[in-house]
């Protein structure tokens, strides 16, 4: 079983692929600051159609937009959301949708864990000293947890 996990945003896109039952394929992010809307939004869509083609992904998890914290800026990562999900349909992809705070309380124990010790566990759960971004150890959480939930891994 082989994951994809997406941390969308319209600066940062962050990806993460791993293969049960904990092992670090590949991670990156996607930046985007400095393009207009229409031009992010097709980076995003580019980039995750190429990392489908080349690692062929069996499943692709998403961290949930969260509208009650800051509605509009869940608007605007809904945005980048949505490109990352054509891609994904596109490829014909089954998608799956978890809450940040689900994935940090199985991860960490804990679901308002800052973001370090969220990054400290991933990068224990994948037994890796790469210094991954805030992003892409944000995405390889929610691809952890999606291999859990799905029964590739002990569950915390």
């Amino acid at each position: 079983m082989r994951i994809l996990g997406i941390d969308p945003g319209l600066r940062t896109t962050g990806y993460g692929i791993i293969e049960a039952p904990q092992v670090l394929l590949t991670w990156g992010t996607i930046r985007l600051k400095g393009k207009d809307l229409a031009t992010r939004l097709k980076t995003i869509f580019d980039e995750i159609t190429s990392l489908i083609a080349v690692y062929q992904p069996g499943e692709i998890a998403f961290e949930e937009v969260i509208p009650e914290s800051f509605p509009h800026a869940a608007l605007k990562l809904g945005q980048a959301q949505g490109a990352a999900i054509l891609a994904a349909a596109r490829a014909q992809k089954p998608i799956f949708f978890y809450h940040p705070l689900e994935v940090k309380k199985a991860l960490t124990g804990y679901g308002n864990a800052p973001k370090e010790q969220l990054r400290f566990m991933v990068k224990a759960l994948l037994n890796t000293d790469q210094d991954l971004p805030t992003d892409a150890s944000d995405a390889l959480a929610v691809a952890i947890y999606h291999l859990q939930q799905k029964g590739h891994v002990g569950r915390d």
